[in-house]
């Protein structure tokens, strides 16, 4: 039996005095509970009954404004019920925010209490902690009888003239709920893994939901949104409205988990109340627990579930409220010297990544406009979801369902060396056992590559770590004027320097050649004004092809260079760093910059540099056509561009993709084994 503290009992006759009024007392937590059955205690529970039972709440404060008595434990606990629906539920935490005697700045509020679930998400029993909350009373509504043909249902937003458009002049502003979710994510994260109790009855039930996996599955605790309408709702049209009307309010970041009656009342309250200084919106959480489903299995009709008897009275639903809701309270107040003064929130769980597209630039938006090496991916694959990157060179694009992620580094080594070390140390992301594309246009060797071929790269050689001295300063049997760093003498040194740090990296070969030939055959796109310029490279058998896939190595320089003599140095300057073993095909400006930072990432356990391809497609040649000057050809690619610019662009879309889509498909062998060229 409850009992008054004598102490309590006197402040509380004088609660009206000023002296009181000067030292309200400080809560902790407040747990709200909605309804009761009969007697707070000792009969058929509801919502209240088990904190009144199980908890030490022997301090009773009478509160003629509610429901029923205020109940209080010397740590701070307060629970009190508001009733059923959300005038109840408004007015009850209206009343109970201004009460002189009790001071809510600091206060933590825990919603706890049963609900009817979308077997699309969720099992009876099933714990869901909401991150939004969404008012389901306050539209305009038809009798489905009289509503146009084409319509789903008669509910439609105020402001609106159809279901599902919003408003087009006039609203409410507590139609949308939006809680703290770092807070949402520890309280989920502290009871995740909390058995939930399952029982003969709800076995019995949920087998009816042939169809909803979800439905037939042991109850657990998950995050998922609410609902709130006073309307007690049921079948498979208003669940399908109530789908609908979750994303239409929260630009689709909800979803329907959990049907009350109470949420968006409370919420209402509190929010004012925060808005005069009374409490803090930040610190409010809701849990409801699975009593009943919101719609019929597939062979009843509607009105069963309207009328069909909650398992066990929804008792299971009720011990799961209490059980975590007390939980979460009680860790609140134990590290009270901590949350009195800042809010928990999760440990930011890192988001598992597949596969990382690398792209070097963009002309304008992500999407929408003339395209650069980023925006086919963004649109096509897709990269839908937009992740802000302050520390980069511009926002991250994610796609949820496969885990590819992708970024534009900026143009040039130093600027993919930046980008690359800020996405690898960014905290949100696991990248251990990411596979990484590096995918973009290049210029091209006429003797091995045709525009708009595309080059998987084994080896890839710096450019720009050496010595240069104009060749008409240098001695006469120099052959040019660049010398590998530190060794500024012809001909280059060898055997090859020991410190060859930032100068090549060789990619995992198998991985190399298992990308070839999964992609060998694709059909690149070829158009009339390629055709027309690899005529002019006679001589040239490989650049007069149409555009194939091969396999070439790569030299990264931050000097746009151009030329058949550069163009030999490039050959040579490959053969000399990679002992004969590489091949010089494209030319390319950010790929040493970016092994860079994946190595020193390696180093730190944060990436696995075997995982790395590197796929350039050939935009335009490295060296003009026979019996043209180089200057005259470059300064015509500056003019007029790239012959194949989009082609290149396209290219390396459809050429790569289909790599990342394989890795992705298959990503239970390829997140633990490389995969392998065919033998």
């Amino acid at each position: 039996m409850l009992k008054i503290h004598l102490i309590l009992a006197t402040i509380l006759m004088a609660a009206s005095a000023p002296a009181f009024a000067e030292k309200p007392i400080p809560i902790k937590v407040v747990v709200l509970a909605m309804y009761e059955m009969g007697e707070i205690t000792g009969d058929r529970p509801g919502e209240l009954q088990f904190w009144a039972e199980r908890e030490s709440l022997d301090i009773v404060l009478p509160f003629p404004m509610g429901r029923t008595d205020l109940l209080m434990s010397e740590e701070g606990l307060m629970v009190a019920l508001t009733g059923g629906g959300v005038t109840h539920a408004a007015t009850t935490i209206t009343a109970l925010g201004m009460d002189p005697r009790f001071d809510f700045s600091k206060t933590y509020w825990i919603i706890a209490g049963i609900a009817g679930a979308d077997p699309e998400d969720a099992s009876l029993g099933t714990a869901a902690w909401a991150k939004w909350v969404v008012d389901g009373d306050l539209l305009y509504e038809l009798d489905a009888r009289e509503i146009p043909e084409e319509w789903p249902y008669g509910m439609i937003p105020l402001g609106g003239y159809e279901p599902n458009q919003l408003d087009t002049g006039w609203t409410v502003d507590n139609i949308t709920f939006e809680l703290n979710e770092g807070l949402v994510e520890w309280a989920y994260q502290l009871t995740k893994d909390m058995p939930v109790d399952d029982t003969p009855a709800l076995k019995e039930f949920r087998e009816q939901f042939v169809g909803y996996p979800n439905a037939m599955t042991p109850p657990r605790v998950i995050i998922g949104d609410s609902l709130s309408s006073s309307t007690y709702f049921h079948g498979e049209k208003l669940n399908q409205w109530a789908n609908d009307w979750m994303k239409l309010h929260t630009d689709g970041q909800a979803e329907f988990v959990m049907s009350n009656m109470e949420d968006s009342g409370t919420l209402t309250a509190l929010r004012r109340l925060a808005q005069a200084g009374k409490t803090d919106f930040e610190r409010v959480l809701v849990l409801r627990t699975a009593s009943n489903y919101s719609m019929q299995p597939k062979d009843k009709a509607a009105s069963w579930s309207a009328t069909a008897p909650y398992p066990e009275d929804g008792r299971p639903a009720l011990e799961a409220a209490y059980k975590l809701g007390s939980v979460v309270a009680h860790q609140l107040i134990e590290d009270w010297n901590e949350t009195s003064y800042r809010i928990p929130k999760a440990k930011a769980s890192k988001t598992k990544i597949k596969a990382v597209v690398v792209a070097m630039f963009e002309l304008g938006e992500d999407e929408g406009d003339q395209p650069a090496e980023f925006q086919n991916w963004v649109e096509r694959y897709p990269l839908d979801q937009k992740i802000s990157f302050p520390q980069g060179y511009r926002d991250l694009r994610y796609n949820d369902e496969d885990g590819v992620l992708g970024i534009v580094t900026g143009i040039g080594t130093y600027r993919s060396a930046a980008s690359i070390m800020a996405l690898g140390m960014d905290p949100r992301f696991d990248l251990s056992e990411a596979y990484w594309l590096v995918a973009g246009i290049a210029g091209v060797d006429p003797n091995d590559m045709s525009l708009g071929s595309a080059a998987w790269a084994e080896w890839l050689i710096d450019g720009d770590l050496s010595h240069e001295i104009d060749i008409r300063e240098a001695p006469d049997d120099w052959k040019y004027g660049y010398t590998p760093i530190r060794h500024p003498e012809f001909p280059w040194i060898e055997p090859l320097p020991e410190d060859k740090g930032g100068l090549l990296y060789k990619l995992d070969s198998d991985l190399v050649e298992w990308a070839y030939q999964l992609t060998k055959d694709v059909k690149i796109k070829d158009n009339d004004a390629m055709k027309i310029l690899r005529k002019k490279y006679i001589g040239y058998p490989n650049a007069q092809k149409p555009p194939f896939v091969l396999k070439g190595d790569q030299l990264a320089a931050m000097t746009f260079w151009h030329g058949e003599i550069m163009n030999n140095w490039a050959n040579d300057w490959v053969d000399y760093w990679t002992e004969g073993e590489g091949e010089f095909v494209t030319s390319a400006m950010e790929e040493t910059g970016t092994l860079q930072s994946l190595t020193f990432l390696e180093n730190a356990g944060k990436v696995d540099t075997q995982r790395v391809l590197v796929l350039r497609t050939g935009s335009n040649f490295s060296m003009p056509p026979p019996g043209v000057n180089a200057a005259v050809n470059l300064s015509g690619e500056k003019k007029g561009g790239y012959s194949a610019f989009i082609p290149s662009l396209e290219a390396a879309y459809d050429v790569g993709s289909k790599a990342v889509r394989e890795i992705v498909a298959k990503w239970d062998t390829y997140r633990t084994e490389l995969p392998k060229p065919a033998e």
